[in-house]
């Protein structure tokens, strides 16, 4: 089997066995709505078509301690589209939600779904700005962002651009991680 295919079954168990014994409901056990508390922090947030609601945030989890980042998404959603992460949980092993520091803002975040074009075979990145210099470039799809010392809550709440495709080529950006190889998907029923 090629890795992607490997890695859709092992998430496929793991949510089995971990709703099983934990159940999928976003509700905490003493009745906590986190998808209540998750609006009020202005978190939530809609993509593809039909939307989807999904979730970036950071959370407190049952056997597996602080997740940060995270990203709550719905049980409906097809565990194909889920995107790259280091763990899966469910919904009934959430303690507590907060924001990430590593999160885009909501704007941030809507306008990376919103970009499109491709570079070199590639999505086209987006150039954003932290203390005022556009010089770091952010995937599209994106929630979380991190380069260096900087986190997605430095990132200054401008337009983005695009970058030029000569600079591009000559390497002239700083490209930030959108933390797939640490996040942890949040696979929940609300």
């Amino acid at each position: 089997m090629p890795p992607r295919a490997e890695q859709i079954e092992r998430d496929r168990s793991a949510i089995a066995e971990l709703g099983s014994k934990y159940g999928l409901t976003l509700r905490g056990s003493n009745g906590e709505n986190f998808l209540e508390q998750a609006a009020a922090l202005k978190l939530p947030r809609k993509v593809l078509s039909p939307p989807k609601t999904v979730i970036p945030c950071a959370a407190e989890l049952k056997d597996l301690g602080k997740a940060d980042p995270c990203l709550i998404v719905p049980s409906n959603l097809p565990i194909e589209l889920l995107p790259q992460h280091k763990s899966i949980a469910v919904g009934g092993q959430i303690l507590t939600i907060s924001r990430s520091p590593f999160a885009l803002s909501n704007y941030l975040m809507d306008e990376a779904w919103r970009a499109q074009g491709y570079w070199n075979g590639q999505p086209r990145p987006m150039l954003v700005a932290i203390a005022g210099d556009y010089h770091y470039l952010v995937k599209q799809k994106s929630y979380f962002f991190r380069h260096g010392k900087y986190r997605g809550s430095d990132v200054d709440q401008v337009s983005p651009k695009e970058p030029e495709d000569r600079d591009l080529k000559l390497n002239r950006f700083q490209w930030g991680s959108d933390l797939g190889e640490e996040l942890t998907v949040i696979v929940a029923e609300y």
